[in-house]
């Protein structure tokens, strides 16, 4: 979603007259948009501050907004001790940004005191870019359909820099949808903390499987349409069928499971068990034949043991997804499983990190290798960074595809036919 944010605000500030440099050392105005949900990226974060510092020395008139979930974490504290940043705004503000900037001039000019530079009080405030519908490119589009979460999840920041659930109206969804639509876009993906949690709140009666049905009526042009993030607690028959169903909603289901020990899932608060997952995935299996599967996994979460782990492990290799995001547990703060405690040495948390990829690994493999001999449609997207003669393009499934070709084939829908695998991407040839 950060992704998609940060292009809905390049487009709230093109229409305001700014323009774009590809050069930081050209730019009047720097914002960084950031990520609160692991301690890596947060420290990523804190290290670039610095190098503001640089920047500003070479061009006094710099100004510097950090945004975000980062900015909705830590508020205040970030202008306290960072004289780099001119001004702090979080996700709900960010149709603020515009006068944000100003304000940070004048302060800086003394033509006014007490200036807002701070912007972090819509936590649980309408989708503040709702009117932006601009999109870069003319060939991939993020949509957002809600943002924030209702689910506690006790490692997890969101719901304290995101809020609770809202839901843009399905009309104005679909007016964005048409602009894409009109504009030839040819892969959409819809967007959420937890999309199956679309229509709260919302004076009309609808939910995402709904949304999913009016899309594929008010936009049939639109070839292919996907969807991230699910919570497995509101994933359901009424989904499966729906991706089954719908021609324009692609086959690829991201479930993230956490962990495979009852044990663990109770700890984090995921309101699923092991079992529970494995019927849900056992039932899309069935509903959606050939559909691919993706999810997340956390290892070393407190109090996890040996045995808990082997459990997850047994699950990764019983279901063998497609791939997975593999992270090792990393205390946030604020979160409720800080009390927790963090019992787990670094050094367990990498080999079992080690050791799941490793099954992740093969399993992807395995999966990977049943579709040599096969033809699969590829949407070719760019071209390799070291052969202009070879394209990279994604199936339905969002499976990673290389083959040659003579000419330029970006944005063209061709049939491949795999002849290999490396790693987790098919080789394949025209």
């Amino acid at each position: 979603m950060n992704e998609r944010d940060s292009e809905g605000v390049q487009g709230l500030l093109l229409g305001r007259g700014y323009e774009e440099t590809p050069f930081i050392e050209e730019a009047n105005l720097v914002l960084y948009n950031t990520c609160s949900v692991r301690d890596h990226a947060e420290q990523k974060i804190f290290g670039r501050i610095g190098e503001f510092r640089k920047l500003k020395e070479r061009n006094p008139e710099l100004i510097v907004g950090i945004i975000g979930c980062m900015a909705q974490q830590y508020g205040k504290k970030l202008l306290n001790k960072n004289s780099e940043i001119d001004f702090v705004c979080g996700p709900g503000n960010l149709d603020q940004i515009p006068e944000l900037v100003e304000g940070a001039q004048r302060s800086r000019l003394g033509t006014t005191h007490g200036a807002a530079l701070l912007a972090i009080d819509r936590l649980n405030g309408e989708y503040s870019l709702e009117d932006v519908h601009y999109h870069s490119g003319n060939l991939k589009a993020l949509v957002n359909i809600m943002t924030g979460c209702d689910h506690r999840c006790t490692y997890c920041i969101v719901p304290f820099t995101r809020g609770r659930e809202r839901s843009r109206s399905s009309e104005n969804i679909l007016n964005e949808m048409s602009q894409i639509q009109e504009r030839g876009f040819k892969d959409v993906m819809l967007l959420g903390q937890n999309v199956n949690g679309y229509g709260k709140g919302l004076a009309e009666t609808v939910d995402f499987v709904e949304l999913l049905k009016r899309i594929q009526e008010r936009t049939p042009a639109i070839p292919r349409l996907r969807f991230i993030t699910s919570h497995p607690k509101d994933a359901h028959t009424r989904l499966f069928g729906a991706m089954r169903d719908l021609p324009m909603v692609c086959e690829h289901l991201h479930l993230p499971v956490q962990a495979g020990a009852n044990r663990t899932l109770k700890r984090m608060k995921r309101e699923h068990t092991r079992q529970w997952y494995l019927e849900q995935i056992g039932e899309y299996r069935a509903l959606v034949p050939g559909g691919t599967l993706t999810t997340d996994f956390i290892v070393g979460f407190p109090g996890e043991t040996e045995k808990d782990f082997l459990e997850t492990l047994e699950l990764a290799q019983k279901v063998e997804f497609d791939s997975a995001f593999i992270f090792q547990y990393s205390p946030r703060p604020g979160t409720p499983s800080l009390k927790l405690g963090d019992d787990v040495p670094a050094d367990e948390k990498h080999r079992r990190h080690q050791a799941l990829l490793a099954a992740q690994k093969a399993a992807s493999l395995k999966r990977n290798q049943a579709l040599i001999g096969e033809s699969v449609e590829v949407l070719f997207e760019s071209k390799t960074k070291r052969d202009e003669n070879r394209f990279v393009g994604r199936t339905r499934g969002y499976k990673r595809v290389v083959a040659g070709a003579d000419r330029d084939i970006i944005g063209e829908f061709l049939p491949v036919k795999i002849s290999a695998v490396a790693d987790e991407t098919l080789l394949g040839e025209l």
